[in-house]
């Protein structure tokens, strides 16, 4: 009945595959043109930093133009950059980003020399709204510098005024963006471009973390006060990420600039939260300590004699510091998080269950990275690439650890997951005028465990242990042969133990200026996902999340892109922008719910299938008193197991949300957003049986006493939609002072009109006529919170 994947007897030697990964990386090194100074005079560079006036600490995504021409770059993680071949003679720099008042530089290009600068910015103040609105924006300098296919940036400021229930949610912002699909409103998590919600690499800081979501899913566990900046790639990435098939999204970590103790203390219908941090008085270091925990329980035993036997828990840390006297820096991330819940069915009225009636469910993910980047400048040089303007190192290692367990009535049932990861990662990347030559490598240890069994009877249903080791090199090249033409390429190499597969993954990227104001960008490119969570698509609620990788039974998944987009900028702060993409999946993991216990091999089915659609945004940069969004998706998802299609659960086909922001003056926003989408797909229910056995002993059939029990009957899978879904939800906040601290207390209303979204069906044919009644999403929900700054 169902279709086995043959497993092909094909390992390779660690050694012989280390080497055909050196010769790879030597043959592109070769291959590849380089880019050489103009034939007749000679050029010059410019080589500097950007630091904040008063503190001297580095800023980083600075937008550096050489003014009069189409020349510029922006500012890496350490505030430096590098900007070659020019011509001899004096020429002005301008640096500008929204954060810092704009500032013009003046250096004398000196032929065949590199010439020092660095560039002091002063902070803007808030109430300089002019100045900050004529800034140009970083996605206007992404636009002119980058391939940028299928990315989107939000900031801070973005996130915190989108409407959400009790706090800002990084997820469920992600989830208003286009290419982006929710299923509903008890999850963060997200599908993108029509992949599986297993498929998104999420890191934090560049580290992978697995499950970033509390209460089975209906928050994150990003702390709104610790992020500086998310990226989301929806689709075409380069060749520096992989281990998964759709997207990539990456939050950074705020860094404060200013010296002494500061912070913020927050309070809402969810949790409260607390923020310090501060900037060492040199500028070279800064440091960021978060935390949070919900406070239900507590509240609960306060006000009366019931339990609440849950709570959740979040706790973060990052510092950075400048070493030595060169350009070498030093960064540390910490991350855990924890769901605890803990109690007994008799609280509810029900102790009928074994064991007494006792539950546990705890979920915990911890991550911890170390990284240590520098660059160097005068006399650079590569084996392979010859001079260049800078060369540039960073290593990395992280440990990242996700853990989930049920108990039922002592023992009577329990389910264990764990998967520990084992880090390091680390490239070179060369530059040389507008041409940026990559190589690295990433290689990973895992340990995985899964068991399903009884201990008061001393049963073991599954156990499963798994040591896998991923090892991956890549080169990438991104250069611009001409003004009009942007271009990206790279080459992913990766082996994965366990399975003893190997595999090259190509990427490409290009992006062609009809004007300076639109643009055509293209991409292409292979990907590879070795780890698989078993969290069924079909149900729409993530309770429990285990992962596995892929062994002598699991194929590894595999998914091609292609993407084909047009940008064009309306104005200095507004742009629009139409991507149509297209998607093949092969071995594609589905749980097979048919499974022998005991025979090792059948518990997953191999599925293949294509997506295809396009995604339109509308944006409206959060500069000046209006800002916002509107994203529309029109995506199709197709799937076949063993022969047969259905349309997956995240199948949806339209997707809209439009997201506006206002804020009236120095002390009131408002937000609002509104979201309409088409259903997604379920499997009707077409009747209920009762489910006999034969009993020897009275030579009749029984129920085996499970009376009242009906098994339902299936229809054809997911072939019925939902219907329509569409919710608004509004906010709003104000900001003063009191006694030198900033408060801000907000309101927010979800579902502002009290839309009936359903959420499942529930069947009964017992009755006649037989009956179907709806569950609702989120009803009303008001909620306050209140900020305060120090």
């Amino acid at each position: 009945m169902y279709r086995r994947v043959p497993f092909p007897a094909r390992p390779h030697p660690l050694r012989a595959y280390f080497l055909r990964l050196g010769a790879i990386a030597a043959l592109l090194l070769l291959a590849l043109p380089r880019l050489g100074a103009a034939q007749g005079t000679p050029l010059g560079t410019v080589a500097g930093s950007v630091v904040d006036d008063a503190t001297s600490a580095p800023i980083p995504r600075v937008t550096v133009l050489v003014v009069g021409t189409t020349r510029g770059t922006i500012t890496d993680d350490q505030g430096h950059f590098v900007i070659a071949d020019l011509p001899p003679g004096t020429h002005t720099l301008r640096a500008r980003i929204l954060s810092h008042r704009p500032r013009d530089v003046i250096v004398v290009v000196v032929a065949g020399t590199t010439v020092a600068t660095t560039i002091r910015l002063t902070v803007a103040p808030v109430t300089l709204g002019a100045v900050r609105a004529r800034a140009r924006p970083p996605e206007r300098d992404r636009f002119e510098l980058a391939p940028n296919v299928g990315t989107v940036t939000l900031t801070p400021s973005a996130i915190s005024a989108v409407p959400a229930l009790g706090e800002p949610d990084i997820l469920r912002t992600v989830q208003l963006l286009p290419g982006v699909n929710a299923r509903n409103d008890f999850s963060s998590g997200y599908n993108v471009r029509g992949g599986e919600s297993d498929q998104n690499l999420i890191l934090l800081d560049g580290y992978p973390i697995l499950n970033p979501f509390h209460l089975g899913g209906l928050f994150s566990t990003f702390l709104d006060e610790t992020v500086g900046e998310i990226e989301l790639l929806t689709g075409g990435f380069g060749a520096r990420h992989g281990g998964r098939l759709s997207s990539v999204l990456d939050v950074r970590s705020a860094e404060p600039v200013r010296p002494g103790i500061h912070g913020s203390a927050g309070i809402s219908v969810i949790a409260s939260s607390l923020s310090i941090g501060s900037a060492t008085k040199d500028g070279r270091g800064s440091w960021m300590l978060s935390g949070r925990r919900t406070y239900a329980d507590k509240l609960v035993s306060t006000l009366s004699d019931r339990t609440f036997p849950y709570h959740f828990s979040d706790a973060q840390l990052h510092a950075a510091r400048a070493i030595g006297r060169g350009n070498a820096r030093i960064e540390l991330t910490a991350y855990a998080g924890a769901d605890v819940l803990d109690g007994d069915f008799t609280q509810f009225g029900d102790s009928s269950r074994a064991g007494g009636g006792t539950f546990d469910f705890d979920w915990s993910n911890q991550v911890v990275g170390l990284s240590l980047t520098d660059v160097w400048r005068e006399g650079a040089r590569l084996p392979l690439l010859g001079r260049a303007d800078s060369v540039g190192a960073e290593q990395r290692v992280s440990y990242t650890r996700f853990a989930t367990a049920l108990d039922l009535g002592a023992g009577a049932l329990t389910l264990t997951n764990s998967l520990n990861e084992l880090r390091a990662a680390g490239d070179v990347h060369w530059h040389r005028g507008g041409h940026e030559r990559r190589l690295g490598y990433e290689l990973s240890s895992y340990d995985i465990a899964y068991d399903v069994g009884s201990a008061s009877t001393r049963t073991q249903l599954f156990d499963l242990r798994q040591h896998p080791i991923a090892e991956a090199a890549y080169y990438q090249e991104s250069w611009r042969p001409t003004r009009r033409f942007l271009t990206e390429a790279g080459l992913r190499a990766e082996h994965v133990t366990g399975r003893g597969w190997s595999g090259l993954s190509p990427r490409v990227s290009v992006k062609w200026f009809a004007t300076p104001d639109f643009a055509v960008s293209a991409a292409a490119g292979t990907y590879a996902q070795w780890l698989h969570s078993l969290n069924r698509e079909d149900i729409p609620v993530r309770v429990f999340d285990f992962w596995v990788a892929s062994d002598e039974f699991v194929e590894v998944s595999r998914a091609t892109h292609l993407v084909l987009g047009a940008e064009r900028w309306l104005g200095p702060q507004r742009f629009a922008r139409l991507e149509g993409w297209v998607k093949r999946y092969d071995h594609l993991l589905e749980q097979n719910t048919a499974d022998d216990p005991a025979r090792r091999g059948d518990e997953f089915l191999d599925a293949e299938g294509m997506s295809y659609g396009f995604d339109l945004l509308l944006r409206q940069l959060d500069v000046g008193p209006l800002s916002g969004w509107l994203s529309y998706t029109y995506a199709l998802s197709q799937r076949t197991e063993g022969g047969t299609g259905y349309w997956p659960g995240h199948d949806r086909r339209h997707n809209l949300n439009l997201v506006g922001t206002w804020r009236a003056g120095r002390k009131y926003t408002f937000g609002a957003r509104l979201g309409i989408a088409s259903g997604t797909p379920f499997t009707d229910i077409v009747g209920q049986v009762v489910r006999r056995a034969y009993d020897p002993a009275t030579h009749g059939f029984t129920t085996g006493g499970l009376t009242g029990e009906h098994e339902p009957l299936g229809g054809l899978r997911n072939a019925e939609r939902y219907p329509l879904f569409q919710r608004l939800d509004l906010s709003v906040s104000r900001a003063g002072t009191w006694r030198g601290m900033q408060v801000v207390p907000y309101f927010s209303l979800v579902n502002a009109y009290n839309a009936r979204n359903v959420f499942i069906y529930t069947f009964d044919y017992t009755r006649n006529p037989p009956t179907r009644e709806a569950s609702s999403q989120f009803p009303l929900l008001p909620s306050l919170g209140l900020t305060i700054g120090f």
